[in-house]
């Protein structure tokens, strides 16, 4: 849209609450294209919306005079409480991944018996309830959300206020931002979903409990996908069942990495990037003679055994061409137990856990959450937040039958449409885009993305992320050809488009000499496979 503005301007009323939320509207100021404003009563010029904060009447006023206001009357206390569910009105009115579900919140109570509430103004839309209790309204441009968001702590994440018991402040907020700014944002991915299996290898058509002929028929009949992480070890062998299983399987069943040897935590004691270089340049020969022998290709995506991963093994990763990690944290190295699975550097910023993927020294960084001990309200705000929905889980998972798969696709589905595919195809639709006139920009979450050209488009522009580390020692290379970030490129509609990172330090994975000899790591795996595959029939005989 030639001419539209880059920023719009919010008022926040009284000013005072600016300072006193500096941190917290700091954040919100880089997830979306505004800029906030302390206001005073009346004080409405320049300005695009007004949030109130302690009260309606301003925000109520703004919204008379044709103004987008937003009321958080009560602010969120900051000892949690028991949770309690605030259930999420099924209405056009709100986001599909939002409708009907159901979010606690420990704060909530408070709120609740500290005053009368919201009410149920004539004619308003209730988006959310607690019992027979509004909590959320809306009527024509006004909308009142009972909870207030408290003041961002010294290194809180802004996605830890959009969690699993503590949503009813923040997610008022975000969502009257994201409509007011849908003109000027930036689109989220396509969405996406995909089961994940750690451990599994082509030996045989069976691995443990899982049946790749079965699993095959199965996903085909439910419409969904399945990636199974292979430990490139494993590479020397492929059964015929199994590469048959995988064949008829139409596209349902992938493989990518698990580690090297799957040596334990094998990836995050990787101290150096010289060792980080070895294995990552080990895995990707491995792999490589596999999908020779084989006919069956790997994604070049990541999963860190046992959840370890260091930042040497990033670096390794990426020069060695790896295109994405997939893990339960954006920064494994920093997030162990106890600490926040958002725990961040410095310099990453607010918006960890936040965008689309979170960038590891340069390498993507896809969540994963898990299958049989998945987290509803957790899904719900991925969703919302347009991040890919990845469940992973072990064979044991399906030990009762392939119906626990079942109850997790159905529970991904009820969060609107999304297509389900391989963790290299989420990673390569990873992609914010906005388009201005006859040029679309693409912000890629991505080192590879494929991008589909619409009518009308004749440029394309790339621009980095603001979760990426920096351009520096990144060259871009789109259908082959080099070019600067940042710099268009003439396209033709109707055509698809190949984006690609590549790290200026990058290794040819030939040249680089293997890891030390690991005399047990054969026979650590070795003992570990047979115990997988012997389960079923302890299970049987019990």
């Amino acid at each position: 849209m030639s001419g539209s503005p880059t920023v719009l301007v919010v008022g926040l009323s009284p000013a005072a609450e600016l300072d006193r939320r500096r941190k917290l509207f700091t954040a919100l100021e880089e997830a979306f294209p505004v800029r906030f404003e302390g206001r005073e009563s009346g004080e409405l010029g320049g300005l695009d919306a007004l949030i109130e904060l302690g009260g309606e009447g301003r925000a109520a006023a703004a919204a008379s005079d044709g103004l987008p206001g937003l009321a958080l009357l009560v602010a969120e206390t900051t000892t949690p409480g028991a949770p309690i569910a605030q259930v999420l009105a099924d209405t056009p009115a709100l986001e599909p991944q939002l409708r009907g579900a159901a979010l606690p919140d420990t704060r909530l109570a408070a709120a609740l018996d500290s005053g009368p509430g919201l009410g149920e103004p004539e004619g308003a839309t209730v988006l959310a309830r607690r019992g027979e209790k509004p909590t959320w309204v809306r009527h024509d441009r006004f909308e009142k959300a009972l909870l207030a968001p408290a003041e961002l702590a010294e290194e809180e994440a802004l996605r830890e206020r959009l969690r699993d018991g503590r949503s009813a402040a923040l997610l008022p907020l975000v969502s009257f931002l994201r409509r007011l700014t849908a003109p000027i944002s930036w689109q989220p991915p396509a969405p996406r979903a995909s089961l994940l299996f750690d451990d599994p290898n082509l030996h045989w058509s069976s691995y443990g409990f899982l049946e790749l002929p079965a699993l095959a028929r199965h996903a085909r009949e439910h419409g969904y996908h399945v990636a199974l992480a292979m430990v490139p070890l494993d590479g020397w062998r492929a059964g015929r069942g199994a590469v048959r299983a995988l064949e008829q399987s139409n596209g349902a069943i992938s493989l990518l990495a698990h580690g090297n040897d799957h040596n334990g935590g094998e990836l995050g004691r990787l101290a150096s990037e010289e060792d980080a270089l070895r294995l990552a340049a080990q895995a990707q020969r491995r792999l490589a003679g596999f999908e020779g022998r084989s006919g069956v290709a790997v994604d070049r995506v990541m999963v860190p055994p046992h959840e370890q991963c260091s930042e040497a093994a990033v670096q390794g990763l990426l020069r060695c061409g790896f295109e994405a990690i997939t893990m339960t944290r954006p920064f494994p190295w920093l997030s162990q137990p106890p600490k926040s699975w958002l725990s961040r550097p410095a310099e990453a910023g607010p918006l960890a856990g936040w965008h689309p993927a979170d960038f590891a020294g340069g390498l993507p960084v896809l969540l994963r959450h898990p299958i049989v001990t998945r987290d509803a309200p957790e899904l719900v705000l991925r969703a919302f937040l347009g991040q890919p929905l990845i469940l992973y889980g072990h064979h044991e998972d399906v030990a009762p039958g392939l119906g626990v798969l079942a109850s997790a696709v159905d529970d991904v589905n009820r969060l609107g449409e999304r297509r389900w595919c391989s963790l290299a195809e989420i990673a390569a639709g990873n992609f914010e885009s906005r388009r201005q006139g006859g040029e679309l920009s693409i912000r890629p979450y991505s080192r590879r993305v494929r991008v589909e050209i619409p009518d009308g488009v004749e440029r394309l522009r790339v621009e980095l992320p603001a979760a990426h580390p920096g351009p520096d020692g990144e060259g871009l290379r789109i259908d082959g050809e080099s070019l600067e970030i940042g710099e268009p490129v003439s396209v033709a509609a109707g055509t698809t488009a190949e984006l690609r990172l590549q790290s200026s330090d990058a290794v040819d994975v030939e040249t680089v000499p293997p890891p030390p000899r690991q005399p047990l790591a054969l026979a650590r795996r070795a003992l570990g496979e047979g115990r997988d595959r012997l389960l079923p029939l302890v299970d049987r005989l019990r």
